[in-house]
């Protein structure tokens, strides 16, 4: 029967895998440059999304444009040409930009509406 390795695993218990011929560790304790390699290669298997040239999109500057950005990374992303963390991550800072927005817009009206009641005010004063 063959010899287990003797290393210890992450969990902290001992690795079960049998022993290279020779040495007192399996092949991946034995190399753990193979091992990382091997890791990487399986990371890589598992990614199912289309490689495509980098898309620049215009600078976003009303809420109809951040609602077609968002569109079109939903459409992105079950075609899977945009993984489901990057989608994520623009709608997480769409969020911010169209809170901007409106935040904007808001301040907007109450200058106008505090110009207006001042040349309102001011009328009043003259007559």
């Amino acid at each position: 029967m063959a010899e287990k390795c003797s290393a210890i695993n992450k969990r902290g218990t001992p690795c079960q895998a049998a022993a290279v011929h020779g040495s007192p560790f399996c092949a991946l304790h034995g190399d753990p440059e193979r091992a990382a390699e091997l890791g990487r290669m399986g990371g890589l298997k598992n990614r199912h999304y289309v490689e495509t040239d980098p898309v620049t999109i215009a600078k976003p500057s009303t809420p109809e444009d951040v609602q077609n950005v968002l569109a079109q990374t939903l459409v992105d992303m079950r075609a899977k040409k945009v993984d489901p963390r990057t989608a994520t991550a623009l709608a997480y800072v769409s969020g911010f930009l169209l809170k901007s927005f409106q935040t904007t817009d808001f301040e907007q009206r109450l200058a106008r509406l505090e110009a207006e009641r001042q040349k309102e005010d001011n009328r009043a004063e003259g007559t």
